[in-house]
C-alpha cells in the first residue's frame, strides 16, 4: 500500500525528534508520514485514524471465532464419538479446520487493513482523506484548505468521552464535498489545529 501514504519508524530525523509510530491514531507535525500525491513544499500538520480502541470489537469476535474448533472438537469428544477417530473423518477435519482458520486470519486481515489505511492527513496546504474499501480499491478526496468553510466535532457516550475520541466533520465551500474523520483521538484538539490552519490560509 504504498502508494496510499507511507509510515515508517527508523532512525530519528537530524533534529532529534523520533519517527511516528506506525500505529499512533494522532499526531501533530509527524516525522517518517508520506502519501503519494505530497508536494516537495508542502508538510503534513496533523495524521488522524481511528482510535485503536475501536479495534475492540472484531479483535474480540475473532479470538472467539479461533478457539471456537478447540471447544467445539474437545466438547465432542468428550462425549466419544467413535467417528472422529476414524483415519477419513480425521483427514476431513483438517482440511475443514485449516480452511476454517484460513477464513479467520482473511478476517482478521481485512479489519487490520481497514482500520490501518484509513486515514485522515491535514497537510499545510490541504486535507486528504484516504477510504481504504478492501485490498484493491481505496478513495482519496482532496480540498485546499482555502475551500473549508467550518470544522466542528461530535463526542458523545461514555466511552467515547472517557477515551477521549469522536467524529471530525470539515465543511467545505460549494459543490465540494465535506469531510468526515470518525472515531478520531482528541477531536476537539484537531479541530482547533484545522481551524487555525484556515484562518492563516484565508489571511
Amino acid at each position: 500500500m504504498k502508494d496510499i501514504f507511507v509510515a515508517t519508524k527508523h532512525d530519528p530525523p537530524a533534529g532529534g525528534e523520533p519517527h511516528m509510530s506506525v500505529f499512533s491514531s494522532f499526531c501533530h507535525h509527524p516525522k517518517g508520514v508520506s502519501f503519494q500525491t505530497q508536494k516537495d513544499e508542502e508538510s503534513i500538520i496533523l495524521f488522524l485514524r481511528s482510535h485503536i480502541l475501536t479495534n475492540l470489537s472484531w479483535i474480540t469476535i475473532s479470538f472467539v471465532l479461533i478457539v471456537l474448533p478447540v471447544i467445539i472438537l474437545t466438547f465432542l469428544s468428550n462425549f466419544g464419538l467413535d467417528f472422529l477417530s476414524t483415519p477419513a473423518a480425521n483427514r476431513f477435519t483438517a482440511v475443514f479446520v485449516l480452511f476454517y482458520y484460513l477464513l479467520v486470519f482473511s478476517f482478521v486481515f481485512v479489519n487490520f487493513l481497514h482500520w490501518f489505511y484509513n486515514v485522515f492527513i491535514v497537510t499545510s496546504e490541504r486535507v486528504v482523506d484516504i477510504d481504504y474499501s478492501d485490498v484493491v480499491v481505496h478513495n482519496i478526496a482532496v480540498t485546499d484548505l482555502s475551500h473549508i468553510e467550518d470544522v466542528n466535532y461530535t463526542q458523545s457516550g461514555f466511552i467515547p468521552t472517557f477515551f477521549h475520541y469522536g467524529n471530525l466533520f470539515v465543511q467545505t465551500a460549494g459543490n465540494e464535498r465535506n469531510f468526515e474523520a470518525f472515531s478520531v483521538p482528541k477531536p476537539r484538539e484537531a479541530t482547533h489545529i484545522i481551524g487555525d490552519l484556515t484562518e492563516k490560509k484565508s489571511k
